[in-house]
């Protein structure tokens, strides 16, 4: 039979077969006081007879049951004994304990309720029986109580029944100890901090226990360890071995475990893994099936690194200068992460970015502001999370930034050509290096703000990242600079001058200095060069004699430019000086050339036009004579033509000059004259010019002024023609015979066209008379019509239709003085 250790003893299991109720079955019961003890002293004594005991041959047949209990918990051992007669009664039981010979344990029944017990000193106050005397009760239980007991019950008629009963007491350890790996306690409860990847070592010790417990690990249900080794008081090593018990257990196994003190089973964990994080580990100590374990629980405290990072960017491309947020997200980390950022460009070190971060629960975000720039394009950002408990890197995700931004163009010369000098008709070329994202859609050159396009025939070759000068002139020299072109704007590149060295070439053509003797006269060599900043210069003087170099002291040098201060003294210092300069190039193929004359006054001009006639101005352009070697200008005099009265004097640069403001039909005189400062030309005379009237006039247009000459003219041609005209109509009279003249016939009056000078003599003028016009009604309107043609070769070029007359207003002829 088995018993339940720990509070309040339970019911008794018996073992084998049974035929009848454990109840003791009773006849009769004494009554008497005096028998009662006589009888007890009596049977104490037939105990105590070395014939009676358990060398009594029928003890082979007595029932035999186990009980098991827990020391420190009640225990029950039933007596089971039956009678195969019905109708008497037990009056007498007694407990043996391992064959001894005296019991100790005595119940008398005869009294009825008055039972008495007889109890051995050793067991009073733990020992008890049922009423009936069916069950002995050890309360409690102690490891001394392991044995085997017999029950012996008298009868009233009947005879004596026998029992017995094999009791296993258990004794649990009395101590279970969690150690580390340096055998130091370990307070159950809370175990750590311990890092993810540590090696757990940790011992389990129970102390005492009969039979030896079983020491076990566990984490929930499953078994983690179950190897033990057996120590001795003194921590001695007795045995290694995985401690097993059952309920079958003899007293020599129990009575073996008595020289054993400690069970410890170690448990090894070489590597906490994350699911240990806040586990329990227990230890669990039992050497029955009766009791609950004795057992110890830790549990783990566990710092674990992130398991898992995340890096999420803005969602849309960044773009240069705009702000965007980037957040980094860790999980899986005991205590919160810790994270951080850095940032590393192209061939750079990386550089530590400073963001906040916020925890909930095992994950940790941090988010990263930033204003991007074209460098950023292709740099490596990394966000770093790791526990700050746990030494080590933690983990890391890296991502590229891509950043879309404006073109960034940077202009050099060719690697070959950058830190040489380039001289004329070498083969150059630009790099345009272009950095930008999206891809530039188009590169532009310009040289100095203008355009380059691609010429083939000119030598130029334009690609999109290069520019090709072949055989390059001094005129390719310049400022030179790349456009590039994307969705997000255009840039312009530096500027890279372009500088281009060559032979030195005179600024001006060869020149022609006019100088008198014992004048001083300043040459002045000026030379296009490059480089230009250490010319060497030698002039020459030659005539038509010899060749001379002139001394090197009498020549001033500054940058560009030579001076020569050069006096003729006779006839012989006339001639040609020449001007070699050289640079490191090499020396100028040209010289410059001074041609020295000697000075005089300028000549007259020549080819003398009216080129522009028109109502009050007039334009007048000559042919420039010979300078005499030094700058000349012209002067121009306008004369009224009668008077020789002076109106106005111009002067240009060039024989050309416009004059404004004159009279229309008044005749002038021009006089044109070079001048220089050696003296004036003789004048060059334009006579005999007026100027146009206009052709209609729509009201009274006032007569010129005329001189008396005119008058005295006008008057003889108009007494002329008045002649001329009675003749005629005296002539038509006779010849018609006409007798009626019609009343109120005017006489036509003649008016004088000035065309010609002033001055001519009379006798070159002729007068011509014009037909008379036909009466009519109009005569009025005639009366102030009739104009006379300048002369006679007019007057026939107007009959030929080739010459257009200039008219004067009609006035009447002053009265011929009789």
């Amino acid at each position: 039979m088995t018993g339940r250790a720990g509070g309040g003893g339970g019911p008794c299991q018996r073992e084998g077969p049974l035929k009848a109720s454990p109840k003791i079955i009773t006849t009769k019961t004494l009554t008497a006081k005096t028998k009662t003890r006589a009888l007890v002293i009596f049977t104490l004594f037939l105990a105590a007879c070395p014939c009676v005991g358990s060398a009594d041959p029928s003890s082979a047949k007595w029932p035999m049951s186990s009980v098991s209990g827990v020391a420190g918990a009640p225990s029950q051992l039933p007596c089971v004994v039956t009678h195969n007669q019905v109708g008497d009664t037990p009056t007498l039981v007694l407990w043996y304990k391992d064959g001894a010979r005296l019991p100790f344990y005595t119940l008398d029944l005869r009294e009825g309720e008055n039972k008495e017990e007889f109890i051995d000193p050793s067991v009073k106050g733990r020992a008890r029986s049922d009423v009936d005397g069916s069950n002995l009760i050890l309360d409690p239980l102690t490891g001394a109580d392991s044995g085997q007991y017999k029950c012996r019950v008298d009868f009233e008629n009947l005879p004596t029944l026998s029992a017995l009963v094999n009791l296993t007491v258990y004794v649990v350890p009395s101590r279970l100890v969690v150690q580390n790996e340096n055998s130091q306690p370990v307070t159950a409860g809370l175990l750590g901090p311990l890092t993810e990847g540590q090696k757990l070592t940790l011992y389990c010790v129970a102390t005492g226990g009969r039979p030896l417990p079983k020491v076990t690990w566990w984490r929930g249900d499953k078994l983690l360890a179950n190897r033990s080794i057996i120590m001795g008081e003194d921590g001695s090593l007795l045995g290694q071995n995985e401690v097993s018990y059952s309920i079958s257990t003899d007293l020599g196994t129990m009575q073996q475990g008595r020289n054993a003190k400690h069970v410890r089973t170690e448990l090894t964990i070489p590597k906490l893994s994350r699911d240990y994080a806040h586990a329990n580990l227990t230890c669990k100590a039992s050497n029955n099936h009766i009791s609950e374990p004795l057992s110890t629980t830790l549990s783990l405290d566990v710092y674990l690194r992130p398991s898992d990072i995340e890096i999420k960017g803005p969602g849309t491309p960044l773009v240069e200068g705009r702000q965007a947020k980037v957040e980094c997200i860790a999980s899986g980390a005991y205590p919160s992460s810790s994270i951080s950022w850095e940032k590393a460009r192209t061939g750079e070190d990386p550089v530590e970015i400073k963001a906040p971060s916020r925890h909930l629960g095992d994950r940790t975000s941090s988010i990263l502001t930033l204003i991007p720039d074209a460098e950023d394009h292709g740099a490596k950002l990394t966000c770093r999370a790791h526990n700050p408990n746990i030494p080590g890197p933690g983990k890391y995700k890296t991502t590229t930034l891509q950043v879309t931004f404006a073109p960034r163009v940077n202009l050099r010369l060719g690697a070959n050509l950058e830190g040489h000098p380039i001289t004329e008709g070498k083969d150059v070329y630009f790099e345009c290096e272009v950095s930008c994202n999206p891809q530039a859609r188009n590169i532009e050159w310009h040289k100095d703000g203008e355009k380059v396009e691609h010429q083939m025939k000119a030598g130029i070759l334009v690609s999109s990242r290069n520019l090709v000068l072949q055989m390059v002139r001094r005129t390719s020299a310049g400022n030179y600079t790349c456009t590039a072109t994307n969705t997000l704007g255009t840039t312009t590149s530096n500027v890279v001058p372009l500088v281009i060295r060559y032979l030195p070439v005179c600024v001006s053509g060869p020149q022609t200095v006019a100088v008198a003797e014992g004048e001083d006269v300043r040459l002045n060599c000026q030379v296009d060069a490059q480089p230009d900043d250490d010319l060497r210069f030698t002039w020459y003087f030659n005539n038509t004699l010899d060749t001379v170099e002139v001394e090197r002291h009498r020549i001033k040098v500054e940058q560009g430019h030579s001076f020569l201060d050069y006096t003729p003294r006779s006839a012989r210092d006339y001639g040609t000086l020449s001007c070699w300069a050289a640079n490191v190039v090499g020396t100028q193929a040209d010289p410059c050339r001074f041609t020295v004359v000697e000075a005089g006054p300028p000549e007259r001009v020549g080819n003398c036009v009216l080129v522009n006639l028109t109502v009050g101005t007039l334009e007048v352009e000559c042919t420039a004579g010979n300078d005499g070697g030094l700058p000349q200008r012209f002067v121009a005099r306008v004369y009224a033509a009668p008077t020789h009265t002076l109106l106005v004097t111009l002067e240009e640069e060039t024989p050309r000059f416009h004059v404004e403001g004159l009279t229309p039909g008044q005749d002038y005189l021009i006089t044109i004259t070079a001048v220089n400062d050696k003296g004036s030309s003789d004048p060059e005379e334009i006579d005999a010019v007026r100027l146009k009237v206009a052709e209609k006039r729509m009201g009274e247009v006032s007569s010129p002024a005329v001189s008396p000459l005119v008058g005295v003219f006008l008057g003889l041609v108009g007494g002329f023609v008045f002649l001329l005209i009675a003749c005629i109509l005296l002539a038509r009279v006779r010849s018609n015979k006409c007798t009626c003249l019609r009343d109120g016939e005017r006489e036509r009056g003649a008016g004088v066209v000035g065309g010609s000078s002033p001055h001519a003599p009379a006798s070159k003028s002729s007068g011509s008379s014009r037909h008379n016009l036909p009466h009519s009604s109009h005569d009025d309107e005639d009366e102030d019509s009739p104009d006379v043609v300048k002369t006679a070769n007019e007057t026939a070029q107007l009959l030929e239709g080739s010459k257009c007359p200039e008219i004067i207003p009609a006035r009447r002829p002053p009265p011929l003085q009789s």
